[in-house]
């Protein structure tokens, strides 16, 4: 009897296992849970997104929106393109849940171009640069959707978000220069000493059910002497080195 009962239990448990499997549960750290899914719009063709050290996919067209389904657990993802600085993330993924990812692609060769003194713009966005004052909490920069206060506080670089300030980084060097990312609120364009930098608040949560673990990627934008900028477009700034003025995609 005590044997009939053992087997009983083992064929019980596969079987359980099994319907458990099949419906998308898997044990993960926070026990048994259903697959959740991480969702990423990616702009380029032949990016490669690593999960845990292994490649899971590669894009095969521009403006692709992937989904990766996976254990519900901390996961790292590390997402790279040939010519462009890895972006990478940890991700807990919550029990049949959706995480969205938003990363960052920044050429390793700046691209743009130089504007010259003979440009009859010139001297004006040279005047617009050197007019251009840091960000104040008094008087800070807005996020293009309201949602994100940014300025500069004894060298550190502050965001409000939902009434909570937040560090995002004290360089070594003096900030000359400060602005938000493209149309984000999550990252930053900063210039100090000879760089011009793009960092991430890591401030704001996904829109979906669990924030993302606080690694904070920071990418060179540009190296010179002596850089400041002013925004440009929603994707270039001009970037004023000594005499130098360019206008560079960001």
């Amino acid at each position: 009897m005590k044997k009939y009962i053992k087997v009983s239990i083992i064929l019980f448990s596969i079987v359980l296992v099994t319907i458990l499997y099949g419906t998308g549960y898997r044990i993960g750290s926070f026990g048994i849970g259903k697959i959740g899914t991480v969702k990423a719009l990616i702009p380029l063709i032949n990016t490669n997104i690593f999960v845990d050290e292994s490649e899971k996919i590669t894009t095969t067209k521009d403006s692709e929106l992937v989904h990766i389904s996976l254990a519900p657990t901390t996961h790292q993802f590390i997402i790279s393109r040939p010519g462009y600085f890895p972006w990478e993330k940890k991700v807990t993924v919550p029990s049949g849940g959706t995480v969205t990812l938003d990363p960052i692609f920044i050429t390793q060769n700046t691209t743009g171009e130089i504007i010259t003194m003979k440009d009859p713009q010139y001297l004006k966005i040279k005047q617009a640069i050197e007019k251009n004052m840091l960000p104040t909490k008094t008087s800070p920069i807005i996020s293009y959707d309201k949602t994100t206060s940014l300025w500069i506080e004894d060298n550190t670089i502050l965001v409000k978000v939902n009434g909570e300030i937040h560090t995002v980084t004290t360089p070594p060097e003096l900030v000359k220069a400060l602005d938000f990312y493209t149309n984000r609120s999550d990252a930053v364009v900063f210039s100090s000493a000879d760089s011009v930098f793009v960092v991430e608040t890591n401030a704001l949560d996904t829109l979906d059910t669990v924030a993302l673990e606080n690694i904070q990627n920071i990418f060179p934008l540009f190296k010179g002497t002596d850089p400041y900028f002013v925004a440009s477009t929603s994707h270039s700034i001009y970037v004023l080195d000594g005499t130098t003025l360019m206008q560079i995609a960001i």
